[in-house]
């Protein structure tokens, strides 16, 4: 997962457990039942766990181009 994967990554868990708290606490509130609440915000964690967690391919979209590795300075000063 590159930084742009890990950000979105973050960005969808934030709104998948904002939504679903927000939504089972109005559901909860007019039902005068906290058990509501919980079941929602637990089935958000769910699909933000299967959504955010595993290394998806469009997390990939922006690959990291690493330097070329730089030679070990003692390898050369040895066979000098």
């Amino acid at each position: 997962m590159d930084y742009e994967g890990q950000k979105l990554a973050e960005l969808i868990f934030y709104i998948i457990i904002l939504t679903f708290g927000c939504v089972g606490w109005v559901i909860g509130y007019f039902q005068e039942d906290f058990t509501v609440v919980f079941q929602a915000w637990l089935a958000g964690v769910v699909l933000s766990v299967i959504l955010c967690v595993p290394d998806w391919p469009f997390y990939n979209r922006h690959p990291i181009k690493w330097l070329e590795s730089v030679p070990d300075r003692r390898q050369h000063a040895k066979s000098s």
